[in-house]
C-alpha cells in the first residue's frame, strides 16, 4: 500500500466529472512509478517516504486548479460567453430572433399583467374571501332584471342576518365642489358608515365615519381620497377639520384614505355618509349597492341561503307594507356573489381568451426561432465536427445550443418586459373605465416571475430541436454524414424543419380565424344603427344642488335660461336636456300599466326603461319620430300629460295598430297620453337589442308650480 494514496481518491471529487477518471489515472500512475523507484534499492528512507507523501497531498491543489481550468474552458459561463460572441457575429439572425421573441413574450406579459391584476390577485382588503356583494333579481317582462339594494332590505339584513358580521351600502354620485374659483364636478361615493369596517380599511389620516354620522340628524362630514388631497389640496397636512362646500353644504373633512384604496373603483375622489332613516327606508326603492362581510365560521353559500330566507319572511316582518306585495309580485330573489366576482363582472372570459390567443402567438414565435436555429445549426456542421474532433463530448455540443437559446430568450424576455410595461400603460390610459380593478394592474414581482418562466420555457422549446437533431450517441459519425450531404442536411433535418413550419401554419390559422371573427364582430358593431346621431354632438351633465336652489320654479327657470343662452351662441344648432344621453347607463325601470291591457290578478307587473326628457332632446339627438310628434311645451302640465314610446314598445302592445291616443301610467300615477312613437335607440350598449322605453316629460305640473328633474344631461348639436 502506497502511503497517502487514499488522498488521490478523495481529491478527485473536486475534479469535474468529465475529467475525473483521466485525472485520477494520471495521478495514480505517477505515484505508483515514484513508489517503485523508491523501492528499487531496498527499503526507502523515512525522508523519502515523507517527500512522497507531501507530493501526494499536493494533488488537492492540483484538483482545485483542474476544476478551475475545466470550468473556465467548458463551464456554463464559458458557454454563455461563447454563445454571446457567436450571436454578435451573426447580427441579422440575432436581431430577427430577439425581435420575434420580444414581441411574443411582451404580448403575453402585457395580457398576463391584466389577468393577474383583475382575476388572480386577491382584493386588497382584510380576509377578502369573506366579502360578498348582495344584489337582487326581479322578474317583470320577458327578462329578469338585475336589481341592487334598497335601504329597507339593508335594514332587514343588518338586523336579522346572523351569518353576516357587518353590512354596508354604497352608491356612486357626482357632486359640485364650490370653492374660490370655478365649481368642479367630482365623482364620489355615498356610503353607510360601516362601509370601511366591512372592507377592513382604516384612514391614512384622521378617521372613517362614525355610526351617528349616517343618521338624518348627523353631522355633515366627508372623507377624501389620497389623490384628491394631494392634487387638489396640495397635500395640506392641516386639512383635517377644515370644511368643503359640497353641493352647497359645508362638510367637515374627517379623514384621508390610503393611496391604494378606491372602492369600488379609483374614480371616487371623496366619500360622504349615505343617510339611512329606518323610519322612512323603502323596501322597493333599489338605489344602492350592498356589500357585507360574512362572519367567522360561515360561508358565502350560507349567507346567500339566509338572505333568501329573509326575503321569504318579508310578509311576516312587514305585514301591512304595500311594498312587500309588490316585491312578491315581481318574484324578488337574492343574488349573493363573492365581492371579487361581482367587481370583475363579465371580463373574466374575455381576458382568459385574450391570454390564450397571445399564447398561440408566442408558440408561433418559438417555432419560428426554432426553425432559424435549425438552419443555423446546419450551417455550423464544420465547426461542430472540429469541436468533436478535438475532444468535445456530446453534452458539450448540446450545451452550446442550449446556451444560445438561453441568451436569445433572456434578451427577448427583457425587451418583452419593456414592451409589456409600455403596452399596459397605453392600454390603461385608453380603456381606464372599461377594466375593473384598474388601480391594481401593474408590473410586479409576480409578473416578472411569469416573464422569466415563459422566457425559460421558450429557451427550452426552441433549443430542443437542434438538441434533438444533434443528440445522437454517435455524434461524430452523424456530423461526418451531415458534412457529406452538404450544409442543408438530410431527410431528418428537413422533417424537423417542415414539421415546425406546419406547426406555425396551424397556429397562425387558429389566430387568423379568431382575428377574423373578432374583426367581423367589430364590423357588425360599426354597422349597427345606433338610433341617434353622434356627429357634432357635445354632452355634459348638470345638477342643481338642493342646498343652493330649493324652489322648484327656480330649478325649472335655470334649465330654461341655460337652454336659451346656449341656443343663442353662434355655432349651436339645438339644445336638449334629458335624464341620460345614449350609452350613459343612467336609466332605470318603471313598472307600467297600459289602459287597454289590464294586468290580471296575480300576474307579474311589466317593467320598461324610463327616460325623462325636456322639449328638444329627441330632435337634438336626431332620434326619428315614426308616428305622431315629439314633445312640446306643456306636455307635462296637469290634464295634458303626454309620453313618447319607442317602436318596440308600440309593436309589443299594439302590433299592426297605431299607438297614438293610447293611455298608460306608472306606479299608480295618472294616465298619460301617447302622442308619438320614436325609433329605438341603443342606450345601454351597441351589442344589446334596444329595450322597450317610455319617454316622460322631465318637468311636470302647472306652469306656476313646476316639478323638474334636478340632474340632467345636456346634448348640444353644433353646426
Amino acid at each position: 500500500m502506497i502511503p497517502g494514496a487514499a488522498c488521490i481518491g478523495w481529491a478527485s471529487r473536486f475534479v469535474p466529472f468529465m475529467r475525473r477518471r483521466a485525472w485520477r489515472r494520471e495521478w495514480e500512475a505517477e505515484v505508483a512509478h515514484a513508489w517503485q523507484r523508491l523501492n528499487r534499492n531496498g527499503q526507502p528512507s523515512a525522508w523519502s517516504v515523507l517527500r512522497l507523501r507531501i507530493r501526494i497531498y499536493t494533488c488537492v491543489i492540483d484538483a482545485l486548479w483542474e476544476r478551475k481550468q475545466t470550468m473556465k474552458m467548458t463551464g456554463p459561463l464559458n458557454d454563455v460567453r461563447h454563445a454571446v460572441r457567436n450571436l454578435l457575429r451573426h447580427r441579422a439572425f440575432t436581431t430577427i430572433a430577439v425581435t420575434t421573441l420580444a414581441l411574443g413574450i411582451g404580448a403575453n406579459t402585457a395580457v398576463f399583467t391584466l389577468v393577474d391584476g383583475v382575476l388572480i390577485s386577491p382584493l386588497a382588503f382584510d380576509d377578502p374571501e369573506q366579502l360578498i356583494a348582495i344584489q337582487h333579481i326581479g322578474h317583470g317582462g320577458p327578462e329578469a332584471r338585475q336589481l341592487p339594494m334598497s335601504q329597507g332590505l339593508y335594514n332587514v339584513y343588518r338586523e336579522h342576518a346572523s351569518t353576516i358580521e357587518s353590512i354596508a351600502l354604497f352608491a356612486g354620485t357626482t357632486v359640485n365642489l364650490i370653492g374660490d374659483g370655478d365649481a368642479q364636478r367630482i365623482r364620489g361615493q355615498a356610503v353607510t358608515p360601516g362601509c370601511f369596517t366591512v372592507l377592513g380599511v382604516e384612514a391614512a389620516m384622521g378617521r372613517t365615519f362614525l355610526e351617528e354620522e349616517g343618521a338624518p340628524e348627523g353631522e355633515r362630514v366627508i372623507i377624501l381620497s389620497d389623490g384628491f388631497w394631494r392634487n387638489d389640496l396640495g397635500a395640506d397636512p392641516a386639512v383635517l377639520g377644515t370644511s368643503l362646500d359640497i353641493n352647497g353644504i359645508l362638510r367637515r373633512v374627517v379623514g384621508v384614505m390610503p393611496a391604494e384604496f378606491g372602492h369600488p373603483n379609483q374614480d371616487a375622489r371623496l366619500w360622504a355618509p349615505l343617510i339611512v332613516d329606518p323610519a322612512r327606508a323603502s323596501l322597493a326603492n333599489f338605489g344602492a349597492d350592498g356589500i357585507a362581510r360574512v362572519g367567522p365560521g360561515n360561508s358565502v353559500q350560507s349567507a346567500a341561503t339566509e338572505i333568501e330566507g329573509l326575503i321569504g319572511r318579508l310578509p311576516e316582518l312587514f305585514p301591512e307594507s304595500g311594498a312587500v306585495s309588490f316585491l312578491q309580485e315581481v318574484g324578488l330573489e337574492s343574488s349573493v356573489l363573492p365581492l371579487k366576482q361581482s367587481l370583475v363582472g363579465d371580463v373574466t372570459a374575455t381576458l382568459w381568451i385574450l391570454l390564450g390567443t397571445v399564447g398561440f402567438v408566442l408558440l408561433i414565435a418559438c417555432a419560428k426561432v426554432a426553425n432559424l436555429l435549425l438552419v443555423r445549426a446546419e450551417g455550423r456542421q464544420r465547426e461542430l465536427a472540429l469541436r468533436v474532433a478535438v475532444g468535445a463530448g456530446r453534452w458539450q455540443v448540446l450545451r452550446s445550443f442550449l446556451s444560445e437559446s438561453v441568451v436569445l430568450a433572456g434578451v427577448g424576455g427583457f425587451l418583452g418586459m419593456v414592451i409589456a410595461g409600455l403596452a399596459v400603460k397605453a392600454s390603461l390610459s385608453l380603456v381606464l373605465t372599461a377594466i375593473p380593478r384598474v388601480a391594481e394592474i401593474g408590473v410586479d414581482l409576480r409578473v416578472m416571475s411569469f416573464t422569466a418562466v415563459i422566457a425559460l420555457g421558450c429557451a427550452v422549446f426552441f433549443g430542443f430541436f437542434p438538441m434533438l437533431r444533434y443528440g445522437a450517441d454517435d455524434l461524430a459519425s452523424q456530423l461526418r454524414e451531415g458534412g457529406a450531404r452538404g450544409a442543408t442536411g438530410g431527410k431528418e433535418s428537413h422533417r424537423l424543419r417542415n414539421g415546425l413550419v406546419v406547426v406555425q401554419m396551424a397556429l397562425a390559422l387558429v389566430v387568423l380565424v379568431g382575428s377574423g371573427l373578432m374583426y367581423r364582430s367589430f364590423q357588425a358593431l360599426r354597422s349597427v344603427d345606433s338610433g341617434f346621431d353622434t356627429e357634432q354632438i357635445l354632452t355634459a351633465h348638470i345638477t342643481v344642488p338642493t342646498a343652493e336652489v330649493q324652489d322648484w320654479g327656480e330649478v325649472a327657470g335655470f334649465f330654461r335660461q341655460l337652454s336659451e343662452r346656449l341656443e343663442a351662441q353662434p355655432g349651436i344648432e339645438s339644445v336638449g336636456f334629458g335624464q341620460s344621453v345614449p350609452l350613459g347607463n343612467g336609466l332605470g325601470y318603471f313598472s307600467i300599466d297600459v289602459e287597454d291591457h289590464p294586468r290580471p290578478e296575480g300576474e307579474l307587473p311589466v317593467f320598461a326603461r324610463n327616460h325623462q326628457v325636456e322639449v328638444g332632446f329627441i330632435e337634438t339627438l336626431g332620434i326619428d319620430v315614426l308616428d305622431g310628434r315629439a314633445f312640446q311645451d306643456g306636455d307635462g302640465a296637469e290634464g295634458a300629460r303626454s309620453v313618447l314610446v319607442t317602436e318596440s314598445f308600440a309593436q309589443h302592445w299594439w302590433p299592426g295598430q297605431s299607438a297614438l291616443g293610447r293611455r298608460m301610467g306608472y306606479e299608480g300615477e295618472d294616465w298619460y297620453n301617447i302622442v308619438g312613437v320614436v325609433a329605438d335607440a341603443h342606450y345601454q350598449s351597441l351589442e344589446q337589442t334596444p329595450e322597450e322605453m317610455v319617454y316622460w316629460p322631465a318637468t311636470v305640473g302647472p306652469a306656476e308650480d313646476p316639478q323638474p328633474t334636478r340632474g340632467m344631461d345636456v346634448a348640444i348639436k353644433t353646426d
